[in-house]
C-alpha cells in the first residue's frame, strides 16, 4: 500500500501514537518528495511523526530496480534531514528545496548488518535494528552504533535504539511459530543481504542463509503459505530463524524473550505485524503480553 497514504489515515484516526513509513529508499522516492511527505503528516500531527529510510527491499525488487549502496543510503539520509531543519541540501550535485519547513521529523536509518549500524550512529536521529534479539547480537549491534555515534562526534544516548521483531503469540510454541513463517523467511534473506560476514551467524547456518537469499522470492514476500515459508522449512531454518529474530510463543515464551533483551540492552522495540487481522492481534497482545509490564517503568 501507498505508505503517505496509509500514514495519513493513521494520523486521523489516532491521537497519542508515534508513526510513520518504515521503511522508504533512495532508490524509488527522491529525498525532497520523502522531506514534503515527512512535513506533511508532522503538520497533520505535531510532534508525533517519524520517517525510516533503507536501502530497499522488495519494494526495489518489485519495482525492478537495484538496492541503494551505502554511500547512497548516507547521503540520501542527509539530504532529507538538511530539507527538513533547514529547507535546502544538494543531492546528486543539485540543489533541492523544501520552501515551506521547517518540520521537526526524527529519522531513522534500517540497519541489518555491522556497516549500516555504524552508518546510523554517524547519520540518524534513530536506528532500526534488525540484526536479532539474542543477547550476543543485541549488544554487538548496539556497539557497532556507539562506534558510528563516537566517529562523528555525536551523544549516543541522544540515539534512538529501536529492533524490529515478528511477534506472534498462541497457546503453543509451535502455533505462533506457524503463524509467522513468512515473516521469518524474510528474516533469512535479510542476514544474506550483501554479506554474511559480522553477522553473528553459527557455522552450521551460513551456507543455508546463504541458499535461502537466493531463492528468496520477493514477488511473495510476506505472503502465508508461500514458497518462501517452503524454503526456510526445505533448509531447517525456521527454528533458528524464529529464536533470533522473534518474540514468539506462549505469553510466558514472550514475556521470558522482552525480558532477556531487555537485559541485554533492547528496550524500544517496533514490531512487525503482517496477519491480515491486525487488530485482533493487537488486541490479544495488548491483553496478555503487555499486562506483564509497567509500561514508562
Amino acid at each position: 500500500r501507498e505508505v503517505f497514504i496509509t500514514a495519513a489515515l493513521c494520523a486521523q484516526e489516532t491521537k497519542r501514537v508515534k508513526f510513520g513509513p518504515r521503511v522508504i529508499n533512495p532508490m524509488t522516492r527522491h529525498p525532497a518528495v520523502a522531506a514534503s511527505g515527512a512535513a506533511t503528516l508532522e503538520e497533520m500531527a505535531p510532534g508525533r511523526a517519524v520517517l525510516g529510510v533503507g536501502s530497499g527491499d522488495s519494494s526495489v525488487h518489485n519495482a525492478g530496480v537495484r538496492p541503494a549502496r551505502m554511500a547512497e543510503t548516507r547521503a540520501y539520509t542527509a539530504s532529507i534531514r538538511e530539507l527538513l531543519t533547514t529547507g535546502e541540501t544538494i543531492y546528486q550535485g543539485e540543489t533541492a528545496k523544501l520552501t515551506w519547513g521547517p518540520a521537526d521529523v526524527p529519522v531513522y536509518l534500517a540497519a541489518s548488518g555491522p556497516k549500516t549500524l555504524e552508518l546510523a550512529g554517524e547519520v540518524a536521529d534513530g536506528v532500526i535494528i534488525q540484526t536479532g534479539l539474542l543477547p550476543e547480537v543485541i549488544e554487538d549491534s548496539l556497539a557497532c552504533v556507539r562506534r558510528g555515534a563516537e566517529r562523528a562526534g555525536r551523544d549516543y544516548d541522544a540515539i534512538d535504539k529501536t529492533w524490529f521483531p515478528w511477534v506472534s503469540v498462541a497457546t503453543t510454541r509451535d502455533e505462533a511459530v506457524d503463524k509467522i513463517k513468512h515473516s521469518l523467511a524474510s528474516g533469512a534473506k535479510h542476514l544474506g543481504r550483501f554479506t554474511t560476514e559480522g553477522k553473528h551467524i553459527p557455522t552450521q547456518f551460513v551456507e543455508k542463509i546463504r541458499e535461502a537469499k537466493k531463492r528468496y522470492r520477493f514477488d511473495q514476500h510476506q505472503m502465508p503459505g508461500s514458497d518462501n515459508v517452503k524454503m526456510i522449512e526445505d533448509l531447517g531454518l525456521v527454528d533458528y530463524l524464529a529464536d533470533r529474530f522473534a518474540i514468539v510463543g506462549t505469553v510466558d515464551d514472550c514475556v521470558a524473550k522482552i525480558e532477556a533483551a531487555a537485559e541485554a540492552g533492547a528496550h524500544h522495540f517496533w514490531m512487525s505485524v503482517h496477519f491480515a487481522d491486525k487488530e485482533r492481534f493487537m488486541r490479544e497482545w495488548s491483553e496478555t503480553v503487555m499486562t506483564k509490564f509497567k509500561i514508562g517503568a
